[in-house]
């Protein structure tokens, strides 16, 4: 039986490369490249956020930890600026630690056209530094 199933197993792969060839070039689908982009996006923002709450809620009871966090702010800085260049990466640390006002609103953010856009979501961000070509 194992041998019918291992000769069954080989003869698929066999098919597989009489039909794509020894050596095939197999590319990821633009669209889940792009889905993925804007997923990993999307956990990165939430994960600072959370970073951002519990330093706040540690602030509050009197524990300061900016000595300890600031390095690894600085490092994600330096990561974001890589990947999203120097003025995208200062919308979205903006966005991270200043878009929310004490009382809970969201300040809109006022691009150079004077245009306001609230943003939200990490989706609203997402769609926002998509469209946002830096002039």
């Amino acid at each position: 039986m194992f041998l019918k199933l291992k000769n069954m197993s080989e003869e698929k792969f066999k098919n597989l490369s009489d039909l794509f060839g020894s050596h095939p070039k197999i590319e990821e689908n633009p669209k889940s490249i792009k889905k993925k982009e804007e997923t990993f996006f999307t956990i990165l923002l939430e994960q600072l956020c959370r970073i951002e709450a519990a330093g706040a809620v540690l602030n509050t009871v009197g524990i300061n930890v900016d000595k300890y966090e600031n390095p690894f702010y600085q490092s994600i800085k330096m990561l974001l600026q890589k990947h999203y260049g120097e003025i995208k990466t200062e919308i979205i640390l903006w966005w991270v630690f200043d878009s929310i006002t004490p009382e809970g609103d969201i300040y809109p953010l006022i691009d150079e056209k004077e245009e306001r856009h609230i943003l939200r979501t990490t989706q609203q961000l997402w769609k926002f530094l998509k469209r946002y070509n830096g002039k």
